[in-house]
């Protein structure tokens, strides 16, 4: 799939979902847009929710890669299972903590086809008193033997563009989006299997209306979230934004 990509090493608007500002330093954050043709009507259509995700998934990737190549070495030693996810819809989590965001948004071409731009700000190098809010981090506390700023910047844009391209390329060719999704090793299970979300409990703060609290049980087939509520009902969630809570132990158990 051909694409287009844009890159800054500081920008003085970012945006990010629900009209807040994304923060950022020179030289210390990737910061890049896409922009990759897709129709028209599986932008606006029922499966339209999947593109931020799979734009997740693709960063996720990107990023492993760029970390396996350059033999970068967690921090603390730990296994390197689980320390990169995806927080439900569009975040990229690092062992808890948000490290990058993802805007996506639509610019319609003609009729038939439209052009999907990916925005993708991740925190590379940003340091710890730079952090917006306690609940953000930055890949350097994470991760020994980063390379150099700009090395790290083109790698991951090179990264990135090779499985935005690679994932996003089925899902515009007619008939193959289902089994793009559903099938057994498709997008739908590998994006749950790199869930922070699933399983735990989340509060939900919806664009109109009052916050709820459950537990995530799974990402649908149109790619809202279902939580379940303490009363055992069970609410399916499009629009929103979804923190996930603390556990709290239970005493005695």
């Amino acid at each position: 799939m051909p694409l287009s990509v844009a890159v800054a090493d500081a920008q003085s608007r970012c945006r990010g979902r629900l009209a807040r500002t994304w923060v950022n330093q020179p030289r210390c954050s990737l910061l890049a847009t896409w922009a990759l043709p897709l129709p028209t009507g599986l932008l606006t259509g029922p499966f339209g929710g999947w593109m931020p995700m799979v734009a997740g998934l693709a960063a996720l990737e990107g990023l492993q890669d760029v970390l396996e190549y350059h033999g970068c070495r967690l921090a603390d030693g730990g296994a390197p299972e689980r320390v990169l996810t995806l927080k439900w819809p569009n975040d990229l989590f690092c062992r808890g903590a948000k490290l990058g965001g993802i805007l996506c948004e639509l610019v319609r071409v003609d009729q038939d086809w439209s052009a999907l731009a990916v925005g993708i700000g991740i925190n590379l190098l940003l340091p710890r008193q730079a952090l917006p809010i306690a609940e953000s981090t930055s890949l350097q506390f994470h991760y020994r033997d980063l390379p150099d700023y700009q090395t790290l910047r083109d790698d991951l844009v090179d990264a990135i563009s090779w499985h935005l391209s690679g994932e996003m390329a089925p899902l515009g060719i007619d008939g193959s989006l289902d089994r793009a999704l559903n099938e057994p090793q498709g997008l739908r299970s590998r994006i749950a299997a790199l869930s922070w979300t699933l399983g735990r409990q989340v509060r939900v703060v919806p664009v109109a209306g009052e916050p709820i609290e459950g537990r995530a049980l799974e990402i649908n087939p149109d790619a809202s979230l279902r939580v379940r509520l303490p009363d055992g009902s069970q609410v399916d969630v499009s629009t929103a934004d979804v923190g996930v809570l603390p556990e709290v132990a239970v005493v005695g158990a």
